[in-house]
């Protein structure tokens, strides 16, 4: 097996670790040690952070990487492009700073509640939002030295693990909330620190800025794409954030409904990893493809992965749907609301990765543009959505309008693919993974309770799961399934 292959296989098992870790924290310690505010705080901190960062950073992330060959010479040190990254940074990190400082009486007003956490404690956005531009750009500058293990074992274990140590060391000695927030936010500064050593320790901490060189036509080409990946890569990132800032934002004492809102959405959202980590390994196939103008390769890949992304979000999605007493039956009451989130928010995810790949195939065509445009209008139908339901629906809202947003897109990006390039997701068998689903979630939901809902959550899981990979072997799914991964791995390690 190739590097490609080794780090792909590596990153994707830190990031189910990671999901492992988060299950831990999200849903057994915070809900409990912390007030369901002081956990929304935590959230909201987070949100905020992400996308401020996101919006600072301009798309350079993305930029590094597809422009570091022009740059990459170690004699030189890669021509100082990690000095220039840093100066970046730095100024643009001072920037943000200046501007959410400047802000904290408007985010006092808007996020408001009862305890007056945000307005005690909204200051370590500043820290946070540093540390976190930062950390971007060391990242993009490792993964392109094929240095991709590093970043994803320092943000899904390590950051994940030191939160761990944290809330246990609250719940069994626990010290005023504020100075736990304060050891909150520098767990993130210890991450971009450790990111700076391992690359020192490389011997790849090398600022090069005697050997500085960026010309003018290289610089307007990197400007050029730097605006349209950052649109896509933008409104991804605030679409997964923006539910909870106007969640917290729209309702009266909020902070304890974002806390509700990202425990239920976490649930959710685990579906959606499965699609994540084939979508990262079959995107450098698409972009040898199209380099090939290989459509029926392209066709090949859709689909088969389309099949393979829904039959594993279909399980998910129907050990969630047995399983949602038991989970939220681990968490205090005033979390049971959040049941219906979890449900709405996994439904998107498992109709989503079904067409998932199209993005892929999207961004790197010549359409990719399109990306961009579809990214942005997601976006804005999320923000109108979310204002008008969350005021109507509460929380519920707030998954309806993540729900529709993608839907929309995703339709829109399914049709486009058939109109321009006649490729297509869906076959006859998917009719095959929706029904196992539905048949399957229907038998179990049957099933007599035991009085716990821990048990029942076992016992429905473990019916659920007999039931579901038998059922698909017989109908030739496993094998589609088993295949996709080897062509994956087998292209990945020719890479």
């Amino acid at each position: 097996m190739g590097i490609v292959a080794r780090q792909a296989t590596l990153n994707t098992l830190l990031a189910y670790i990671g999901i492992g870790l988060g299950f831990v924290n999200v849903v057994l310690l915070y809900p409990k040690v912390l007030d369901a505010d002081q956990f929304g705080l935590t959230r909201l901190l987070v949100s905020i952070t992400t996308i401020a960062a996101q919006v600072a950073q301009l798309g350079m992330e993305n930029t590094v990487i597809r422009y570091f060959p022009y740059f990459r010479d170690p004699n030189k040190d890669h021509r100082g492009i990690l000095g220039m990254l840093l100066v970046f940074g730095t100024a643009i990190g001072l920037l943000a700073m200046l501007v959410l400082g400047l802000m904290q009486g408007t985010f006092n007003d808007i996020f408001s509640d009862e305890n007056s956490l945000f307005g005690a404690h909204g200051l370590l956005l500043l820290p946070l939002v540093f540390a976190e531009i930062h950390f971007i750009l060391l990242r993009s500058y490792s993964r392109s030295l094929r240095r991709t293990v590093q970043p994803s074992f320092i943000r899904e274990f390590v950051l994940r693990l030191l939160q761990t140590a944290l809330i246990l060391f609250q719940a069994w000695k626990p010290m005023p909330f504020g100075q736990f927030m304060m050891l909150y936010t520098a767990i993130f500064l210890v991450c971009t620190l450790l990111l700076a050593g391992d690359l020192y320790r490389a011997g790849h901490f090398k600022l090069g800025w005697a050997n500085r060189w960026l010309p003018r036509r290289l610089r307007n080409s990197m400007i050029t794409y730097s605006g349209f990946t950052f649109s896509a890569s933008l409104a991804g990132i605030i679409l997964g954030n923006m539910d909870q800032l106007m969640i917290g934002a729209l309702i009266g004492d909020g902070l304890k409904y974002v806390a509700i809102y990202a425990v239920a959405f976490y649930f959710g959202s685990v579906i959606a990893a499965p699609a994540r980590a084939l979508q990262q390994a079959a995107v450098p196939l698409l972009a040898d493809a199209w380099k090939r103008n290989d459509t029926v390769m392209i066709q090949s890949l859709y689909q088969r992965s389309s099949l393979v992304q829904l039959l594993i979000s279909g399980f998910l999605f129907l050990l969630m749907w047995n399983g949602l007493d038991g989970l939220f039956a681990l968490l205090p009451a005033e979390y049971a609301g959040g049941a219906e989130v979890a449900l709405i928010i996994g439904l998107s995810y498992m109709f989503t990765s079904a067409v998932q790949l199209g993005v892929g195939i999207i961004s790197m065509s010549r359409s990719y543009r399109l990306d961009a445009w579809t990214s942005m209008s997601m976006l804005l139908v999320n923000l109108i959505a979310n204002f008008f339901l969350i005021r109507s629906m509460g929380i519920v809202g707030a998954a309806w309008a993540t729900f529709i947003s993608l839907a929309l897109v995703n339709v829109f990006r399914t049709w486009f693919l058939w109109k321009r390039y006649r490729l297509w997701p869906f076959e006859r068998r998917t009719i095959a993974v929706l029904l196992i689903v539905a048949v399957i979630a229907l038998m179990v939901s049957q099933v007599p309770t035991m009085g716990s809902p821990i048990v029942d959550l076992i016992v429905r899981s473990g019916i659920a799961t007999l039931i579901f990979w038998p059922a698909a072997y017989f109908l030739g799914l496993m094998k589609e399934l088993i295949a996709f991964a080897q062509q994956l791995r087998g292209r990945a390690s020719l890479s």
